[in-house]
């Protein structure tokens, strides 16, 4: 009898550690959030100076989170301090970031990823570095920092939804004909290949139009009938937002300022508020 109690423990006692694990590795996962990428070239990074932000845009941003590659965390957004631009700079994050807040009314949650005078055009030297997924340059250096920045999404408890993806891309391309010609076959070949990642092969898409009145770009125009012919076939492509009506540098008009990028935020804003 003391044998057959003993076995009755012990079976409860193993069957108690397995429910035990089973229940441990089932555990539900953490908040959704929604993320919001912007990639592309400078603009996306901004040249637009802090200081010449109203006050309260130059204050940190509550519940609006950027992801910091120097730090490799979430960091809230501070115009000029965070945005991945140079120090003292920002782009279109910090308002778009604001105004999503504030008609969310949650936390918001942005990765912004460029690179300043790149190309999409494969320039088959190691010089210059591009953005076609060929050459594995730009491209995978992306994929690991929107993988950095998942990663630590999760490790803070979270689950993050790729909502959208922005792409402001084009000017080095507009500048000569070769690259421009191709810029079709070439941004269908990038949004291909971000969509082996799995947890990218559902986000819609946001594209900014290059401007088309810069005397060093000439063939912008020929870039924006490209980036309008691939959306049009595209269903996640849910937005091509105009750029030619932006403030600019007077002496460097490739660049939005201040103004402009308080505008180009606004419109992400627009173009992402209801997805």
């Amino acid at each position: 009898m003391k044998y057959l109690n003993a076995c009755k423990l012990v079976f409860l006692f193993s069957f108690f550690l397995i429910f035990s694990a089973c229940k441990d590795d089932n555990t539900s996962p953490g908040e959704q959030v929604d993320v919001h990428i912007i990639m592309g070239q400078s603009n996306s990074l901004g040249v637009g100076h802090a200081y010449q932000l109203p006050k309260e845009m130059r204050e940190p941003q509550d519940s609006c989170y950027i992801f910091n590659k120097a730090s490799g965390k979430y960091e809230i957004i501070q115009a000029g301090v965070n945005t991945q631009s140079q120090e003292g700079m920002f782009g279109p994050v910090v308002k778009a970031a604001q105004l999503l807040r504030d008609h969310q009314k949650k936390e918001v949650y942005f990765i912004v990823v460029g690179f300043g005078n790149s190309q999409l055009f494969k320039s088959n030297e190691s010089e210059i570095q591009d953005w076609h997924p060929e050459s594995n340059e730009l491209l995978p250096f992306a994929k690991s920092e929107i993988e950095r920045a998942r990663k630590a999404l999760e490790a803070s408890g979270k689950t993050p939804v790729f909502k959208t993806l922005s792409w402001w891309q084009g000017e080095a391309d507009g500048t000569y004909s070769e690259k421009a010609n191709v810029y079709l076959e070439n941004e269908t070949a990038f949004f291909a290949a971000l969509d082996q990642v799995s947890y990218l092969a559902n986000t819609k898409r946001i594209i900014f139009k290059v401007f088309e009145d810069v005397a060093a770009m000439p063939h912008g125009h020929v870039v924006n009938t490209a980036k309008i012919k691939r959306a049009s076939t595209d269903s996640r492509t849910v937005s091509i937002i105009e750029t030619n009506s932006y403030d600019r540098i007077p002496q460097d008009k490739l660049h939005a300022t201040a103004k402009g990028q308080l505008q180009a935020g606004t419109d992400l804003f627009n173009a992402i508020k209801k997805l």
